[in-house]
């Protein structure tokens, strides 16, 4: 049995058992199901949540306009986030790899050489996975989770976290380029990861944090809003949603983590929230980041529409 055969057989299982145990613990606590009184409140907070999600979306479009400056591409903002909000529906196609191909895609229309765009591609997943291992790493370190209004390690949470997302990706691309040359070849056609100056690096882990931290927001806010919970910590719901995220992104047969994602931030949720509510903060998530996407290509399609006519 070739290693892929293998590599695709354990994704299946993974993806496979994640579904199972969201199916199973949906089924099991379906009863238990808060009901959601329909009201401004709630409105409000599902429309915030919709448009820091959107906000997002910009914030990948921005640092994917500082990523192409290093290799020589010229591109505007707002070229790069109708890249960006284009290629993410992508995701949602089996082998969690659509986006990336969209990119390249767009990309190669744009006449950016197809080595220098991988490359792109790289440095922004490994930043974006170091976000989101950091985030992770922190909230275990102080697995407490004080409450913002009363933490004093705050701010030492929040520096360690800057501090690690910003020297890892140097130790990282330092070792893939010293002992990685097959990777290379094979990738980037031989040449090593380069990663942006100091400045745009970084602007790049800070607009990275964002994002994670704002789905953590996103989060919070439906809690309070939508479930009426307000006890809750907003640095815990960041971290339940970056461990997850980092496991969702890197099952590479999970259309957009699906199954994966919603596993890991239910098991997250329930050691903290009633089951009901971990069910549902669960769902209202997949179903903000869903239609956020549906939004984002929706406008990055009318817009490529009037480009052509």
């Amino acid at each position: 049995m070739s290693l892929g055969r293998i590599k695709r057989i354990v994704t299946i299982l993974f993806v496979s058992i994640s579904l199972f145990f969201f199916i199973f613990y949906l089924a099991k606590h379906y009863e238990n199901l808060p009901h959601i009184s329909w009201n401004l409140r709630s409105s409000a907070g599902l429309a915030t949540s919709l448009l820091l999600y959107l906000c997002n979306m910009l914030i990948a479009g921005f640092a994917w306009f500082i990523l192409l400056k290093p290799y020589g591409q010229k591109i505007s903002p707002g070229k790069a986030i109708y890249i960006v909000a284009f290629s993410q529906f992508g995701k949602y196609l089996p082998g969690n790899v659509g986006q990336h191909i969209g990119k390249l895609t767009l990309s190669k229309g744009e006449e950016f050489p197809l080595s220098k765009t991988i490359q792109a591609i790289i440095v922004e997943t490994a930043l974006l996975v170091v976000a989101g291992a950091s985030i992770s790493a922190i909230g275990l370190l102080f697995y407490d989770f004080y409450t913002v209004s009363k933490s004093n390690l705050l701010l030492t949470e929040f520096a360690l976290l800057f501090l690690i997302a910003l020297l890892a990706p140097k130790i990282v691309f330092h070792l893939i380029n010293k002992y990685g040359k097959g990777f290379l070849t094979k990738y980037t056609g031989g040449e090593k990861l380069n990663l942006p100056n100091t400045k745009n690096l970084i602007i790049l882990i800070l607009l990275d944090l964002t994002t994670f931290l704002n789905l953590g927001l996103i989060l919070n806010i439906l809690s309070r809003t939508v479930f009426e919970f307000p006890e809750n910590n907003f640095f815990f719901l960041t971290t339940t949603f970056a461990w997850s995220w980092i496991l969702g992104y890197l099952a590479p047969g999970a259309p957009a983590g699906l199954g994966v994602r919603e596993a890991i931030v239910l098991a997250s949720l329930s050691t903290r929230f009633e089951p009901g509510i971990a069910i549902g903060l669960s769902i209202l998530l997949r179903f903000i980041t869903t239609i956020g996407d549906g939004i984002a290509f929706g406008i990055a399609s009318l817009f490529r529409k009037n480009k052509t006519e």
